[in-house]
C-alpha cells in the first residue's frame, strides 16, 4: 500500500465524493477509481459501498480511515522539518520569541555566554506571532520558542520548561477613570470594552481571557479581536478598551498606561518549548544555560 494511494482513500472517505475528492487532487476521476479498486484488491476487502452515485465507507473501511487519516499530513510534515533540517548548519539553532515579550537581556547574556565557549555556534532569533511560532516550530523553522504557558494546551508533543511566572493584569489608558482607584480586581472591569487576541491566533490566550472574566462572574466585551500582540498593544494605547496582558511586555515602559496586577488572576508564564523529536544537541545546552 503505498503513500500515493492512502492519500487518495482519506481524501475519498473525506469528502464522501469519487468527484470531489479528486478535483482537490487534481487527478481524473477514473485514475482516481482505478487507485481505489487496486487497494481493495490490495487489502482484500471492500473499502466503499457504492450505490449509484453515492459512497459510504464499510465498516472496515471506516477503521481504515480513523487510522489513516492523519498519515499523509503527517508524512510532508516531517519530510518538510527534515527539509529545514538538512539545509541547517551543524553548529546552529534557531530561536522563535513572541512578539512584545521583554527578552533581550534576559537571553543575551546567556547566549553570549554559548558563543565564548563555542565561537563557531550560530544562533538565529525572531520575533514573530503566536501563530506563527506555533507553525514554525512544527515545520523545524524554530528549534525552540520563548512564548506563554498558556500555547502549550493541545500539544503533547511539545517540551518545555517553566522560564518564570508571574501574576496577569489589566492594561488600561491613565486617562480612563479606573486608572486612578486602588484595589482593584478583576470584576471592576466587568463592563469594561475589552481588546483580546483572536481565538484563532491563540486558542490559549483567548480561552484564558473567558476563563478568567467567567470566574469573576462575568463574560467579556470584547470589543476587537486582533492577529497580532502588536495590533493589541497599539488598540489599548488609542484607547479602544482594556486588555489582559502579563507583565514582560514593551507595554511597561509606557508612562500613558496604566498596568495593574490582578490577584486573583491566574499565572502568566514565560515558557521555553520544543518539539520532542527535536534532537539538535544544542537543545539541552541552552535550556540548561537558562534555567541554571
Amino acid at each position: 500500500m503505498n503513500l500515493m494511494r492512502i492519500k487518495y482513500f482519506v481524501e475519498v472517505a473525506k469528502w464522501g465524493s469519487f468527484s470531489k475528492a479528486a478535483q482537490t487532487l487534481y487527478v481524473s476521476q477514473p485514475n482516481l477509481s482505478r487507485q481505489i479498486a487496486l487497494m481493495e484488491q490490495e487489502v482484500g476487502f471492500e473499502l466503499f459501498q457504492r450505490s449509484g452515485k453515492r459512497i459510504q465507507l464499510t465498516r472496515a473501511g471506516e477503521y481504515l480511515y480513523s487510522q489513516l487519516r492523519e498519515v499523509p499530513e503527517h508524512i510532508e510534515r516531517a519530510v518538510a522539518h527534515a527539509e529545514v533540517i538538512s539545509s541547517r548548519e551543524a553548529d546552529s539553532l534557531s530561536i522563535g520569541v513572541l512578539e512584545g515579550q521583554d527578552v533581550n537581556l534576559f537571553l543575551s547574556q546567556r547566549i553570549n555566554k554559548l558563543r565564548e565557549k563555542d565561537p563557531k555556534l550560530l544562533i538565529e532569533m525572531e520575533r514573530n506571532s503566536f501563530r506563527n511560532l506555533r507553525q514554525g516550530l512544527e515545520r523545524g523553522a524554530y528549534d525552540v520558542l520563548f512564548t506563554m504557558e498558556f500555547e502549550l494546551e493541545g500539544h503533547p508533543d511539545w517540551e518545555s520548561v517553566m522560564l518564570f511566572q508571574q501574576p496577569g493584569a489589566i492594561v488600561i489608558s491613565r486617562a480612563h477613570p479606573l486608572a486612578h482607584r486602588e484595589n482593584l480586581t478583576m470584576e471592576d472591569f466587568r463592563n469594561e470594552p475589552f481588546v483580546a487576541i483572536s481565538r484563532e491566533e491563540s486558542p490559549g490566550g483567548y480561552n484564558l481571557l473567558i476563563k478568567q472574566c467567567g470566574e469573576s462572574g462575568f463574560v467579556p466585551n470584547i470589543v476587537r479581536e486582533t492577529a497580532s500582540m502588536e495590533s493589541l498593544f497599539l488598540c489599548v494605547e488609542m484607547g479602544m478598551g482594556v486588555a489582559m496582558l502579563d507583565r514582560n511586555t514593551r507595554l511597561e515602559r509606557n508612562s500613558s498606561l496604566r498596568i495593574i496586577d490582578i490577584p486573583e488572576s491566574r499565572a502568566a508564564g514565560l515558557v521555553a518549548v520544543w518539539r520532542k523529536d527535536n534532537h539538535n544537541p544544542l537543545i539541552p545546552v541552552l535550556i540548561k544555560s537558562l534555567t541554571e
